[in-house]
């Protein structure tokens, strides 16, 4: 069985012109980044720890999709929320469970439960609480024959930044023929990485960098080491995938959000290396600001 490793790439930006055959051009909209005076002290890092079984299930914070995996086993483990947590208050979770890939009913031994813990980033994430609450998706019911099962809950954060983003973008929903606007975006994409003009991409990915180690906490140091490592991993005998032309249109964020994925809920672009038995996602999150016309990736 293929080794599979899922780099999450959240508030990657990037300018894709919607006219102009969706033609890859460097430049972003600039984000709005405030820290508090405690910023470097004061550092909780939120994360979902959970046991899931037999199904394709999304994690979704705020509605912003944080994780996502076809399970056909079982596994315990802890997924970090920050990167969807803008501003302290009110957080809301939502777990969705689906049939595994090429399936239309969920498993019978489907299942899936969680809980909220926090650790202190400024103290080699030093364990400090778990939050209120012992969650879990209902049971299946075989005789139902059901497509998938959800469970909301909510919890409260106090992070020492502000980000503003995405909040008043355009409702994509409302936006014709985006699938086919993603679709030339990520071939244009596609092409970037094919080329491995790792200069180019780092520079895309710059302003990415600079929110995560905003939500994760990172030192400069640390943020430059998660280029170096991403950027290796492309020129080390990873190739690119096909993109295939049934891939899923995903529009979340409260509809301000939008991402391609395979039908198995990895994401579009799949790097892979057959010598180290790895597969590598690649995953691109868009979205048009407010006043603009044009996708940005975010």
């Amino acid at each position: 069985m293929k080794i599979k490793t899922l780099l999450l790439l959240p508030f990657l930006f990037l300018y894709i012109g919607c006219h102009s055959q969706n033609q890859v051009v460097l430049g972003s909209t600039p984000l709005k980044i405030e820290k508090k005076a405690d910023y470097s002290t004061v550092q909780p890092y939120y994360q979902v720890d959970f046991s899931a079984a037999y199904c394709l299930f999304e994690i979704r914070v705020n509605d912003v999709l944080v994780f996502t995996l076809n399970l056909e086993g079982q596994t315990s483990t802890m997924v970090p929320l920050n990167s969807a947590i803008l501003q302290s208050g009110k957080q809301q979770i939502t777990i969705k469970i689906s049939p595994l890939a090429g399936q239309k009913t969920l498993h019978p031994s489907a299942q899936f439960s969680y809980n909220i813990k926090v650790f202190d980033a400024a103290k080699n994430l030093y364990f400090k609480e778990q939050l209120p609450g012992e969650y879990a998706v209902e049971k299946v019911d075989p005789s139902k024959k059901q497509s998938f099962l959800t469970h909301t809950s909510s919890f409260n954060a106090e992070v020492p930044y502000s980000i503003t983003a995405y909040q008043t973008a355009t409702d994509l929903g409302s936006v014709g023929g985006m699938k086919e606007k993603l679709q030339g975006a990520y071939q244009q994409l596609a092409k970037l990485i094919a080329k491995g003009n790792l200069e180019q991409i780092r520079k895309l990915i710059s302003n990415r960098e600079s929110v995560v180690a905003t939500t994760m906490y990172l030192s400069k140091e640390e943020s430059e080491d998660r280029i170096t490592g991403m950027l290796g991993n492309l020129k080390s005998g990873f190739k690119l995938e096909p993109i295939p032309e049934n891939s899923i249109l995903k529009i979340f964020g409260n509809r301000k959000l939008a991402t391609l994925i395979r039908p198995d809920g990895n994401p579009a672009l799949l790097l892979k290396n057959d010598k180290a038995n790895e597969e590598l996602g690649l995953e691109f999150i868009f979205y048009i600001p407010e006043g603009k016309t044009d996708l940005e990736i975010i």
